[in-house]
């Protein structure tokens, strides 16, 4: 009798851990997120929620690598005098979010360097950029 109670408490301590692992998996056995952020609109409240979205992915995964390439319409969220959200892009490049802005964009709607955010980086093409980043590994996630 003892140890069918005992196989019956074994029993019953796996599905406690097993339900308390789903609740809370460990993170440190999954691979690093890599994700490639798509901006090409200027809608500033669904820009503000992509931001939003990336600020949650590091909630949940603080070792994601994460660049938001943005191009077209979508320049003006890296733009000093046109974005709304300077001070989110600020504190996501603190932690260690990249922000790419398109030189094709650029050169178009003449916009120089000196009129990007601080801490931008530029690329030769915004789409192709996104491509590459598809090409090595990184998921794909547009707001």
């Amino acid at each position: 009798m003892s140890l069918f109670l005992n196989a019956l408490l074994m029993g019953a301590i796996a599905t406690v851990a097993q339900a308390a692992q789903r609740e809370n998996p460990k993170q440190e056995n999954q691979p690093m997120l890599k994700a490639v952020v798509h901006v090409n609109f200027a809608d500033a409240e669904r820009q503000g929620h992509g931001l939003k979205n990336i600020a949650n992915i590091l909630k949940e995964a603080p070792d994601s690598q994460i660049e938001v390439v943005c191009h077209g319409a979508g320049i003006s969220l890296l733009v000093k005098d046109q974005t709304k959200h300077a001070d989110q892009i600020q504190t996501l490049i603190k932690q260690g979010v990249q922000f790419a802005a398109c030189q094709n964009t650029m050169k178009e709607k003449n916009i120089s360097n000196d009129n990007l955010l601080q801490g931008i980086t530029t690329v030769p093409s915004g789409a192709v950029e996104v491509i590459r980043k598809q090409q090595q590994g990184f998921g794909y996630f547009k707001p």
